[in-house]
């Protein structure tokens, strides 16, 4: 590390890195497409680590939380960790088991029955929409809303025609999925090892620290893991439970109101508010959606208690959950979540908002201190500078004057001279 700054503190050295620098960008820019084919290649090959990854970072809560509120009594460590990695498998497999038990085949009854009476559905909104029209006509508007059936049915046509004619693209998205649920098996065995084995994989990478940082910077770099640890696991463990939550008080108020398809519309409202901003709002328009087929005033009800539900989740419950931990501002939290979302897809929106809040910690603590401490070494080089300067246009001076003196006792010892004669 010192010889890399070292030789980047020499100019030639400096040069040299950055047209390195350039042919390597230009060279990532004018083949593109084979450097994005190079990447996805890598990553469906390091997909189920990453995926085993994910899983066990999303155990491992549990493991943290048994190991250290429920079996804390335990003095023997081994002993308390290997209750608390059983339990925490054990539970996970239990809200499998419940989920495919009891949420999972109303969901599928839910979309058998939303899928038989399709027909029944239509007919109802051309019938809304014949009124619709009728409506408007008293007021001399022509929506012509009648016509939004038929192109909608004329474009779900042409999709099944293009559907059935391009085989290989619905063979691609079955090998898409099977590849899909494939690592997902492997990460989940890959999960239940790092799991296991993460007391001993934690150790080589603090002795890798300990080898390559001095003292000063392994301290700082601790620090800083646990810190972001801490925001990420506060986050993605608040944000599942808050959605959770959300699930659970939906399905009540749609069995309290009487609307239909209360286990998929709930979970789909579950699983959208983990994704954050624009998650409630998917879920809501998709829930909408199913109840506007059954009855108009369904949706609206819908709408009006997703509403005041978001309103209370946004400026009550997160804010006490979360408080200031994160710190970052609105508009910083959007961005990340676009560029996590169309990098990383789902995943990268879920962690995009704590991973600009490591970003932010690093920007504050590490970044600025450097830049301020780089401003002030050169200010005081520019100091020393212009002192030397100073120095040195002092000297040139008095010599030009002891010379100009030497110079003038020179012309005058002649006069003297003259004037004795």
């Amino acid at each position: 590390m010192g010889r890399i700054k070292k030789a980047l503190s020499n100019r030639w050295g400096a040069y040299a890195f950055a047209a390195i620098a350039g042919v390597v960008a230009y060279l990532t820019l004018t083949n593109l497409p084979a450097v994005e084919d190079w990447i996805n290649r890598v990553m469906s090959i390091i997909s189920p680590i990453i995926i085993g990854l994910i899983l066990a970072y999303l155990i491992d809560l549990l493991v943290v939380f048994f190991e250290n509120k429920v079996f804390k009594k335990i003095r023997r460590t081994r002993l308390r960790y290997a209750l608390a990695v059983i339990v925490s498998i054990l539970v996970v497999l239990l809200l499998i088991s419940l989920f495919l038990w009891f949420v999972l085949p109303s969901m599928f009854a839910s979309i058998t029955d939303f899928i038989s009476d399709a027909q029944n559905y239509s007919s109802q909104i051309e019938d809304n929409l014949a009124k619709l029209d009728a409506f408007a006509a008293k007021y001399n508007i022509h929506l012509n809303a009648t016509q939004w059936t038929s192109n909608i049915y004329e474009h779900v046509e042409q999709l099944i025609a293009d559907l059935t004619k391009n085989l290989d693209w619905v063979m691609d998205t079955v090998l898409n999925v099977w590849n899909i649920l494939v690592n997902l098996f492997i990460g989940v065995i890959l999960a239940v090892y790092f799991i296991a084995g993460k007391k001993r994989l934690f150790s080589g990478v603090d002795k890798l620290r300990h080898a390559v940082l001095t003292d000063e910077q392994y301290e700082k770099n601790t620090e800083f893991l646990r810190r972001s640890n801490a925001i990420f696991s506060k986050y993605i463990s608040y944000t599942i439970v808050e959605a959770i939550c959300v699930c659970i008080v939906n399905a009540i108020f749609m069995l309290i109101a009487g609307l239909p398809n209360v286990t998929l519309i709930s979970v789909i409202v579950g699983v959208t508010n983990i994704l954050p901003t624009f998650g409630p709002i998917v879920g809501c328009v998709i829930g909408a959606f199913i109840l506007l087929v059954e009855d108009p005033m369904y949706a609206v009800i819908f709408v009006i208690f997703t509403f005041i539900l978001q309103m209370i989740d946004g400026y009550v419950v997160k804010p006490h959950l979360f408080g200031d931990s994160l710190g970052i501002p609105a508009v910083i939290s959007l961005i990340s979540i676009v560029i996590g979302g169309k990098i990383f897809g789902p995943i990268g929106i879920l962690i995009s908002i704590p991973f600009t809040a490591v970003c932010a910690i690093l920007y504050h603590e590490s970044l600025i201190p450097w830049l301020e401490k780089r401003k002030s070494e050169r200010m005081k080089e520019e100091a020393a500078e212009k002192k030397a300067k100073a120095r040195a246009a002092k000297k040139a001076a008095a010599a030009e004057a002891a010379e100009d003196k030497a110079e003038a006792e020179a012309d005058a010892k002649p006069e003297a001279e003259s004037a004795k004669a």
